[in-house]
């Protein structure tokens, strides 16, 4: 890596990080204020609180991290402007476009990094804090972890299962059957408990009984003191995505995009209206990570400005572009779920537009 790039990424990933650490702390003690009583009158412990905290923040992750990109974007480049390094670079031959490439890297990077918190651990960290508070304030009532009745149409499996514990994942009552693609049973397997263990499910106390095309019996039925489930494709984070929509669709920030077509392929009998909002939610989650390329675009040719104009001028630019940004997206939302543009639009549109007009300033900038 040469210096000049050193340099730059340095520039821009300390004040990042602080900017973070910053932002963080604002959130976790504003979330303090908030449920500071819950904590006290439930004698919850420090290490509970630092628990808790620590499954909140991802969640809260996805959005802090755009507006600390821009705001360190902002710092970086109007100091490189005001000390005219930026001048210095380009007299010396560097081209613009090697000028803001680390910067636009990093974006990308945070791109990506963001994109694997929202589709993997946001949505099950959010809902483990939700279930965290929720036991202390039921008085640490193991009941608030388990789900009943849970039922399960997935490929060519149904499942039903008295009681999921969505702690360790283990499975009580189990009943599957594994269905051929006429929807004639093949065979059908009933278990006392189901476990997950190295990346498999785990049947205990378990009877097999499999059947002909007609419906009979084939043979009797296999009694099976422990059997590993390898061809099963069902996972853990299935059975979780199903208890968090919960038979209905109330609220959908705890689901993954994955999570949210998974139930949408699994449920060909909801209304139109339902399948269009839930679409408009999952391609706005696949949407959200690119907000952070987005804020870079922005803020490249804002923060070289800011330099020469003042931190002002350039601060209300970027926010003002900011919040035409989340205007748009939540405008471009509503519209997708009042079926005015498609549900694709809905989720993306302002991806499109932000990202076809960045790109523009920077080839502004001399």
């Amino acid at each position: 890596m040469k210096i000049l790039t050193k340099y730059l990424l340095k520039s821009l990933l300390f004040p990042l990080f602080y900017c973070l650490i910053g932002f963080c702390l604002i959130f976790i003690i504003s979330d303090m204020l908030e449920n500071f009583n819950e904590f006290y009158e439930n004698n919850i412990s420090l290490l509970g609180i630092v628990k808790y905290y620590s499954l909140f923040l991802p969640p809260n992750l996805v959005h802090l991290m755009p507006v600390c990109l821009l705001l360190s974007m902002l710092y970086s480049l109007s100091n490189l402007t005001r000390h005219s390094e930026i001048t210095a670079m380009r007299a010396g031959g560097v081209s613009i476009f090697r000028i803001v490439m680390p910067f636009i890297s990093v974006g990308l990077c945070a791109t990506l990094f963001i994109a694997y918190i929202n589709e993997t651990i946001a949505p099950d960290s959010g809902y483990h804090a939700e279930k965290f508070l929720d036991y202390h304030k039921s008085g640490r009532d193991d009941e608030v972890f388990f789900a009943r009745n849970l039922a399960l149409k997935n490929r060519n499996n149904i499942w039903n299962i008295q009681r999921f514990d969505t702690r360790d994942y283990s499975m009580y009552n189990v009943e599957m059957i594994e269905q051929r693609e006429d929807g004639s049973g093949t065979v059908k397997y009933q278990a006392e408990k189901a476990l997950w263990l190295d990346g498999r499910w785990w049947f205990t106390d378990l009877t097999t009984q499999a059947y002909k095309e007609n419906g009979d019996k084939f043979g009797p039925a296999e009694m099976i003191l422990q059997k590993e489930m390898r061809d099963l494709r069902e996972t853990p984070q299935t059975f979780i995505g199903e208890i968090k929509v919960g038979g209905g669709v109330k609220d959908l920030q705890n689901l993954s995009a994955r999570e949210i077509r998974r139930y949408l392929r699994s449920k060909k009998n909801i209304s139109e209206e339902i399948r269009t909002r839930m679409l408009v939610d999952m391609h706005s989650r696949l949407a959200a990570p690119f907000t952070c390329l987005i804020v870079t675009l922005i803020g490249i040719p804002v923060g070289a400005h800011t330099g020469r104009r003042g931190a002002f001028a350039g601060i209300m630019a970027a926010m003002f572009l900011f919040f035409a940004f989340y205007i748009l997206q939540l405008s471009a939302q509503a519209l997708g779920k009042n079926e005015v543009i498609s549900p694709l639009l809905g989720g993306w549109l302002t991806v499109i537009v932000f990202g076809a007009i960045s790109p523009l300033f920077i080839l502004r900038l001399r």
